[in-house]
This record gives structure tokens, sequence and C-alpha cells, in this order.
């Protein structure tokens, strides 16, 4: 998403709204900065603001966010259309060596899914067509089951809207996404799909848990496939069992092993997953700045790393506020509905 601001300090009924911008085609984003830890004024400011001025996008700025208002973007993003999106940005400081200059860096802490958004479309779009495949129809009534009773017990995760796929996924995280998914070879696969937007960060933290299978096994109980899929951006932390979907039997014994699975895996992986993908997007983004960050001599004619950054740092890589998402779409067809899938 390329911005231009347009104006500063607009005035929106009683408040003034810190940036206007405008997209490249013309759409309203409002930019919220605000000094001090998130509270409830500002998150009422950013609603008058998108409302007043028919925003597109909501970018709201601070240097940290309470997990409250955090959910709270990513139930707006959730429950809203595709036209409009909410941004959270965490801002913070790095020093470039010990007398060196200061510069800022942001890590997004909740965006749309943009995947989940198209899916409010594909179905308001689709409501009175009846072509999806039966096949389809029943891996998506599976679905829709085992996400029912694992939100029961686990109400922190929302029930996604159902699609025509041969896979569903949900709660989204600074990892990726956890899905469910039938592939052609007659299992039903459970996962953690880590996909950022960005395959260096996604491969990183998949070696970072590779690494310490035996841990993972242990704290799930579970024997998991890791599939770092080098050909890919994205890579998985996985766990696959046999499923008839036209056996009443094997449905059953699979949906109730899909539920469990999924309860064991989120528990011991959820947490960690979102912890270390943050701590890493941040090693990145300050590894990315040093690059950027070079010195030239003119004597040698040569480039140096001007100093190294050794300040605490809060960050994200420079296209952390473009949806890394927007090609869930494309990705998804790349990993479940190719040719392989019926």
């Amino acid at each position: 998403m390329t911005l231009t601001v347009t104006a500063t300090e607009v005035p929106v009924g009683g408040f003034r709204l810190d940036i206007r911008a405008e997209t490249e085609d013309g759409g309203v984003v409002v930019i919220e900065n605000q000094l001090e830890r998130t509270d409830h004024g500002h998150l009422g400011q950013c609603m008058v603001y998108a409302s007043g001025l028919d925003a597109v996008a909501v970018v709201w700025i601070s240097p940290r966010f309470r997990d409250e208002f955090r959910r709270a973007l990513d139930w707006l993003n959730e429950r809203t259309d595709v036209k409009v999106a909410f941004f959270g940005v965490e801002v913070g400081v790095v020093r470039i060596g010990d007398t060196g200059p200061c510069a800022p860096v942001f890590e997004v802490v909740s965006r749309p899914n943009n995947w989940q958004k198209n899916v409010k479309a594909a179905d308001a779009g689709a409501s009175s067509q009846s072509n999806i495949s039966p096949l389809n129809a029943a891996r998506q009534n599976f679905f829709l089951e085992v996400l029912t009773d694992l939100t029961e017990c686990r109400p922190a995760i929302r029930l996604p809207s159902m699609q025509r796929a041969n896979w569903l996924s949900f709660a989204s995280g600074p990892f990726g996404y956890w899905c469910i998914s039938i592939p052609a070879d007659g299992r039903v696969r459970v996962e953690a799909y880590l996909d950022t937007g960005d395959g260096e960060t996604n491969k990183r933290i998949f070696d970072t848990f590779a690494a310490n299978q035996p841990t993972w096994a242990d704290q799930t109980g579970l024997e998991l496939s890791f599939e770092r899929l080098n050909e890919r951006r994205a890579s998985r932390i996985a766990a696959y069992h046999p499923v008839a979907l036209d056996e009443p039997n094997s449905e059953a014994d699979a949906r109730s092993w899909a539920v469990a699975t999924l309860t064991s895996m989120y528990d011991a992986l959820n947490g960690p997953l979102r912890n270390i993908a943050a701590e890493i997007r941040k090693t990145i983004a300050i590894e990315r700045d040093t690059k950027i960050l070079i010195a030239h001599d003119p004597e040698t004619d040569t480039e140096k790393p001007k100093s190294d950054m050794t300040a605490p740092v809060r960050s994200f890589d420079d296209t952390s506020l473009a949806p890394p998402v927007a090609d869930t779409t494309q990705r998804w067809k790349t990993d479940h509905e190719g040719p392989s899938y019926p």
C-alpha cells in the first residue's frame, strides 16, 4: 500500500486527525499517532476519523499496544468487510552506534486477514450459486464441524467463514495462520502455516522450531511433520490422519482426532510461534536497516557499514504496512489447490 500524505491536523468533528493520506486510487487513510500506551480515547477517535472521512484504512501508531486494543483491531478486521482495514503499529527508536543518529522503527501488531475478507466478499457474491462440488461441500462441512468443536473449548479462536476450497484457515498471527485441509492423498492435515509474507523470516521461524522437534513432540504428545518447503516461500508444522468423508465411522474418527490434535498443537505452539516470530522480525529488520546505513569511504571508493545497531528496538520489515497476506489466495492455490487436488 503506497500512501501520499495530503494533510495534517485535519479537523474532524471536535477532534483533529494527525495525518490524512491517500492510496494510489484515491482512498482515504487516517493515521493517528499516540505518544503513550494505547487507550480507549484514541480507539474512539480512530472510529470518528474513519467514519467522518469515509476512510478505507485506519493506521493507529503507538509505542505500545495493550493486548485488549490489539484484539479490538483484530475483531474489527474480522467483522468488517473488504472496504476498510485496520492496522495497529508499534513504534520504537534505534541509535546507530554510541553517538550516531536515531531512527524510528515500526512493528505491525494488527493487520487485516485479507483472505478472510476475500472469503466474505466471495460468499456475498456467490450466495445465489450452487455450483460447489459435492466433495468440497463435504470437506467444508467437515472443517466447520471440527472448528465448531474447537472454538467451544478454545473461545479465543474465532470461527471463520466457509468457502469453496479444500482448506480452511483461522487464528492468524505474526507467524502466519492455523489451517485444516484435506489434500488429495486421503488424509486430513492440521497445521501451523508459517507465512509472514517474507521468505527469509518464514524460514528462520521454521528452523528455530525444527531445531527443537523432540521438545515440541513432548509438549504436544504428537508426531509432528516439520516441512520446510524450500521451493516455496512458506513452511509448515503439521500432523496428518487418514479420513474417508463418505464413511461415517472414518469421518467421525477423523473429526475427533482433528479437534484433539488442533487443541494440543495450538496450546503448545501458538504462544511460542507468536513470540519467536516477533523477535525474528525485529532481528531481520535490524539487519536490513544496518545494510542500508552504509557510509561511503571516498579514499578507497568502497562502502563499509557505518556502525552496529546497539539500542533496543521494536521493528518490522519495510513492507509490513502492506498486509503480507494480500496474495493469500494465490499462495493457497499453489499449496492446496494444485492439479493434485480434486
